[in-house]
């Protein structure tokens, strides 16, 4: 690394920060720089309406131009730059253009003022909200992940509405258990097993039932039980059968109901107040004339 003359004579006259893009794929070769302003800034979101806290950190190279401190920048005229990628030392292949006479102080604190305009006008942060819950996205939040948030927050309704659908559910099953199972003790050995084999197929819809309200999920298909057979003629299964698929399509509708109350997101844009805005420092950028 080496320092230029030019530079020297600058830094010696002005407060002007320099720094120096460093390319590996350049190293050892002569390679022209050229002098871009650089600002590095920090934006503070504090919004007190939608609790949207967040510290964003810029860094953003401009071209110089003579015009430059009196026009509005627009979104085409900066690019990010990686600061890890500069070093306050010029590098030995580097060959500097000259540096525009009309670069002093004054030009440096127009283009600040400038940067910030820019980000008061152009920088914005999207916030999410979810009508239902009434709550925002966090900082870095994306949509699909508010989404789930909001699923996991409207758990605990979920399981209450579940939980009382399952209670209609259970006094189906009771009325045909009252039908179907609550006759008098069999008085020949046919109609006990009958009787057994009645209980057994009651007792096996009952926990099936209940296992569909406690699962996780619904099930992915609410029908897919349409096309099984009973295990007998008996108008017993056919009506527990039918009832569990019933169960299913009903809890497939909950879920469905809570998606649909989860999905229920308004989008805000939110733009930097001046007093958001905090520049860190700024100078001038020198990048070899291929990455510019």
């Amino acid at each position: 690394m080496r320092q230029n003359p030019q530079i020297d004579q600058r830094i010696a006259s002005n407060s002007i920060k320099y720094l120096y893009c460093v390319d590996e794929d350049v190293q050892g070769a002569c390679v022209e720089y050229v002098p871009f302003f650089y600002v590095e800034a920090r934006i503070d979101f504090n919004d007190v309406r939608t609790g949207f806290s967040s510290m964003i950190s810029l860094s953003k190279a401009i071209e110089l131009h003579s015009f430059s401190a009196d026009l509005p920048l627009v979104e085409d005229m900066v690019q990010d730059i990686d600061l890890q990628k500069t070093s306050s030392s010029m590098p030995d292949s580097a060959r500097l253009n000259r540096l525009p006479d009309f670069v002093d102080d004054d030009f440096m604190s127009h283009m600040e003022t400038q940067f910030v305009r820019y980000l008061l006008n152009s920088f914005k942060s999207r916030v999410y909200r979810n009508f239902e819950l009434d709550v925002y996205s966090i900082a870095g939040e994306s949509l699909s992940a508010f989404t789930a948030r909001c699923m996991e927050l409207m758990d605990g309704a979920r399981r209450r509405d579940s939980d009382n659908l399952h209670e209609v559910f259970n006094r189906k099953l009771g009325q045909i258990e009252q039908k179907y199972l609550n006759e008098s003790s069999p008085d020949n050995f046919e109609a006990a097993r009958t009787a057994s084999r009645n209980r057994d197929i009651f007792s096996d819809y009952l926990e099936k039932i209940a296992e569909l309200f406690l699962q996780s999920k619904p099930v992915l298909n609410p029908n897919e039980d349409g096309s099984q057979k009973p295990r007998s003629s008996l108008e017993l299964e056919e009506r527990l059968m039918s009832l569990a698929v019933e169960a299913k399509e009903v809890i497939a509708e909950l879920w469905d109901s809570y998606k649909e109350k989860a999905r229920s997101v308004d989008e805000y844009i939110l733009h930097p107040n001046l007093k958001d805005i905090h520049l860190v420092r700024s100078g001038i950028l020198w990048m070899p004339t291929k990455a510019a």
